[in-house]
């Protein structure tokens, strides 16, 4: 049964009853990305780098290709229909299962705003993991290390990976 101060419990339950692997890529990247003097572009990056962008959005449709996602894509380009995230989210495919394709369109802008060089995720989170520790960072898996609570204010935040510096 879980308590209210288990939140990987309940985003679990958020999530369907799966922890995806892509809730693991957004606390990594929230750990390493650097905050600049423009948080919104900070943003646009974050979201470029999830998946979440509007050309990422539109790949994941074409990805999913089935008959519902063909008319939300369609209605959207032809009507400039202003849909919600959620229906976007609900009609394309996740980000995991479009590969590395889905984010090419990404690494000009990326590595511009952060001074990176990187092509792929393993070369920017060792070069973030350079440029904020000195070295590569290791990323070790939940099972292998003991849970750590944070308190933040009434709630509790467990930790699902360990950043080792």
């Amino acid at each position: 049964m879980a308590g209210s101060g288990k939140t990987l419990t309940a985003l679990g339950s958020y999530w369907k009853g799966r922890k995806p692997l892509i809730l693991n890529k957004a606390c990594i990247l929230g750990a390493l990305l650097p905050a600049t003097d423009s948080p919104l572009k900070d943003l646009e990056i974050f979201e470029m780098l999830m998946g979440m962008d509007r050309r990422s959005l539109e790949l994941r449709l074409e990805h999913k290709n089935d008959k519902a996602s063909r008319f939300f894509l369609a209605q959207e380009q032809e009507v400039e229909n202003k849909a919600p995230y959620n229906e976007w989210v609900r009609a394309s495919s996740r980000p995991e299962e479009c590969g590395d394709a889905l984010f090419t369109h990404v690494w000009a802008r990326v590595n511009a705003h952060l001074g990176t060089t990187a092509y792929s995720f393993p070369e920017l989170v060792e070069q973030i993991g350079i440029a904020r520790f000195g070295h590569r960072p290791r990323v070790w898996p939940m099972y292998l290390v003991v849970a750590v609570k944070f308190p933040l204010k009434r709630h509790g935040w467990v930790v699902m990976f360990m950043l080792q510096t």
